[in-house]
């Protein structure tokens, strides 16, 4: 036999096959590295660990096979029932001595203390007692009737083999009346948690007398091993096999009806009456190798390897060497990582704290990497920022507000857009219109009132049928000329009027003019009227822009807040120290933004006084006074065509246009005028909003990390008390996580001792 059999696809523990390559001890040194490993850590909780695990039902023979085996009487299984592990460790020595211990490892808050019982070979007698005892010791302090903690039996005399064995808990069909509901449950899983290790040798004790095919123990073995590569099978009881049917043992032994890649074996305990003539072990596995040697059908076989615990027990030794010289090098590679693993979740978690200086620093650290996050986070200036800054976002949302102010009614009063009331100047006076096509340098002005249907000023040619049907005020070009549609497939052909003679129409603001009237003398321009339309525009266009504009860098502000304290302060440990964070740094920036809402307020109220010193504003009310009546003078001279006037022409068209002119109403001329100083006061007073209000945003937007850490300072003990409390789970992951990271580390000391 392989000590550590290949199989089709490579050895039992395939994942040990690419496993690095480490120069190790002998067999002796390598032996007595795992007995440092198993005694003094306790990795076997976290990884597994190459074993050779013992399993049987009651009455099968596993005690009489692991008595055989340890050369120590145990208790046998009338006197106990197995509801813990119970480790046997072998070892040949000059010295003869054994020890009682204790392995913890599901009791995580307490480690009770059973002490060392150590037995000279004078007071063996005692073993089985003992192992009683220490079983109850832990079944007692864990509560419960199975547990996972291990009774640990070391043994050391001169005739010992090195080998270590488990002996699991006997499988639970039922239970008894007086026993747990999920016990049955209980032993599967921890029966399970054993087998199904990959590095675990299952030794299945059945007795020859049962079925070997309906055993409930082989069919549990091969559940967690199909494919039969790492369990041995061992028979016991041969004197009980029906007269006729030992050549199907026999069969099955050498493998004819079944195959197992480390094979069968079959041994022979003391009987009852053996036991009740007091016979040795040592008597005892001296009349099982005569048996073997002189009871047919076994002495007829020819492969004696199959026979009698000698054998067993070193075959056993051989395959555990070979397991753990094969384990060792992946063994490193799992402890290094999860030492790896433990470290970082450690460091993650971050260390409880005591005292109310911990805290206090632990806070003052959070808050610290908080601000200088939320500072690189708005300004941009941090590294590695996928999404767009606060700075970023801040200035295309100032960009957006400049445009939609600078497009505003105040600002763009007089601007000629589609769909404006216009006045067209003509030979004949101003022509008022609606703007229904724009383009770069011209306007086509379709007619407001019915008197200027035919206004040569407005149209080309009037009254043409189409040939296609055409919908009423439709517009549309051919490239040359722009056409709109009547009545009954009729349209017009629009002339293409230069924009140096289309202008607003001020006629709109008669209505304002009017329902702003003071008891002065109505032909001046009242300068409170002035001051009630410029507070409606303010009112009206300004302040839902510069507000929107606030409520934007708001928006921008918290987002950012919460992404830096998302980044910054972890949730699962002090979900409430979060929401402390969070809460005072929101409060902080609405008082910040509350206050620039304050500015924004008295801004808007001081624009809506009108005032300004830049000489802009009269330049642009004079040029533009004169402007309408100049263009007029230059259409009806018709300056941009070639003719010679005489002296008395030009002075009858001027009269003309100046007689028009006197012939306009106060109304008019106060709305022309009032159009005219809207305009350009708009023009002033919208860079200065334009201006203002993104300097406040900004100002808010700068100053809000240093807001935001003064109110975090303000924190009081009581309150970081109440908020740093660690939870029960995770002191219990702490804890767990520190003893698994020491259990490594205490394991790679010992791995230096071979490497």
């Amino acid at each position: 036999m392989e000590p550590w059999p290949s199989t089709e696809n490579g050895s039992i523990e395939q994942s040990e096959t690419k496993a690095e390559m480490v120069d190790l001890p002998g067999n002796t040194a390598l032996r007595e590295f795992m007995d440092r490993l198993t005694d003094s850590t306790n990795v076997s909780k976290w990884m597994d660990l190459p074993t050779i695990c013992v399993m049987g039902d009651t009455s099968s023979g596993k005690s009489s096979l692991l008595s055989n085996l340890s050369l120590v009487e145990l208790p046998s299984s009338h006197k106990m029932t197995t509801r813990c592990p119970i480790m046997i460790h072998m070892k040949r020595s000059g010295t003869t001595l054994a020890r009682v211990t204790v392995q913890w490892r599901s009791h995580e808050t307490e480690r009770p203390d059973f002490g060392e019982r150590i037995l000279s070979e004078n007071l063996w007698e005692k073993i089985p007692g003992i192992i009683l005892e220490a079983q109850q010791f832990v079944l007692t302090h864990t509560g419960k009737e199975v547990a996972p903690d291990v009774v640990s039996l070391q043994i050391q005399a001169p005739n010992m083999q090195d080998l270590t064995l488990i002996d699991l808990p006997g499988t639970v069909r039922s239970k008894a009346r007086d026993e747990s509901e999920t016990l049955v449950e209980d032993v599967e899983a921890l029966m399970d948690e054993y087998l199904r290790n990959n590095r675990c040798v299952i030794l299945a004790v059945v007795p020859a007398n049962v079925d070997f095919h309906n055993s409930q123990i082989m069919a549990d073995a091969m559940q967690v091993d199909p494919q039969t590569i790492r369990t041995i099978p061992v028979i016991t009881k041969p004197d009980l096999i029906d007269e006729g049917a030992e050549s199907d043992v026999v069969d099955l032994l050498l493998g004819k009806k079944m195959t197992f890649s480390l094979g069968f074996h079959m041994v022979k305990g003391r009987g009852q009456a053996a036991l009740d003539r007091s016979e040795t072990l040592e008597q005892g596995l001296a009349e099982e190798q005569c048996y073997f040697d002189t009871n047919d059908p076994w002495k007829s076989v020819t492969d004696r390897s199959v026979f009698g615990t000698h054998r067993l027990r070193a075959k056993l030794g051989d395959l555990q060497m070979a397991m753990i010289r094969q384990s060792v090098p992946s063994i490193l590679r799992e402890i290094r990582q999860k030492r790896d693993k433990a470290a970082t979740v450690i460091e993650e978690m971050g260390n409880p704290h005591q005292t109310i200086v911990d805290r206090r620093r632990y806070y003052q650290d959070i808050c610290q990497t908080l601000v200088a996050q939320l500072k690189a986070s708005l300004s941009g200036k941090g590294r590695g920022v996928k999404k767009p800054s606060g700075a970023a976002a801040l200035h295309e949302a100032c960009s957006e507000f400049m445009n939609h102010i600078r497009q505003g009614s105040l600002g763009t009063i007089r601007t000629v857009v589609e769909g404006a009331n216009v006045l067209v100047t003509s030979s004949r006076g101003s022509v008022r219109g609606q703007v229904v096509h724009l383009d770069e340098t011209f306007a086509c002005v379709d007619y407001v009132d019915d008197e200027d249907i035919h206004s040569e000023a407005l149209f080309e040619c009037v009254g043409l049928l189409s040939q296609d049907a055409v919908e009423k005020d439709d517009v549309w070009s051919d490239g040359s000329k722009v056409f709109i549609a009547r009545n009954n497939n009729f349209f017009d052909t629009l002339r293409k009027i230069p924009l140096s003679s289309v202008r607003t129409d001020p006629s709109w603001l008669k209505e304002k003019i009017a329902e702003n009237r003071t008891d002065d003398l109505a032909c001046f321009l009242n300068v409170d009227i002035f001051r009630n339309i410029v507070e409606d525009f303010i009112e009206e266009d300004w302040k839902p822009r510069c507000t929107s504009l606030l409520e934007r860098t708001r928006e921008i502000l918290m987002s950012t807040v919460v992404e830096s304290i998302q980044r910054s302060v972890t949730p699962n440990r002090y979900p409430s120290l979060r929401s402390l964070i969070e809460r005072l740094s929101r409060h902080a920036a609405d008082e910040l933004l509350e206050q620039g809402h304050s500015q924004l307020q008295s801004h808007l109220k001081t624009e809506k006084h009108p005032y300004t010193q830049d000489h802009v504003l009269f330049q642009s009310i004079a040029e533009a006074r004169h402007r309408s009546l100049k263009r007029e003078l230059e259409v009806s001279l018709r300056l941009d065509q070639e003719g010679v006037y005489d002296t008395q022409a030009i002075k009858t068209i001027m009269d003309g246009v100046f007689e028009r002119c006197q012939q306009k109403s106060v109304e008019d001329h106060m709305a022309e005028e009032m159009e005219i100083v809207l305009e350009s006061y708009g023009q002033v007073a919208t860079k200065r909003v334009v201006d203002r209000t993104p300097m406040i945003c900004w100002e808010i937007f700068r100053s809000l990390a240093d807001v935001i850490q003064e109110a975090l300072w303000s924190t009081t003990d009581d309150m970081l008390l109440q908020c740093t409390q660690d939870s029960p789970g995770f002191l219990q992951k702490y804890q767990a996580m520190s003893r698994e990271l020491e259990e490594m580390n205490k394991a790679l000391e010992i791995f230096k001792t071979i490497l």
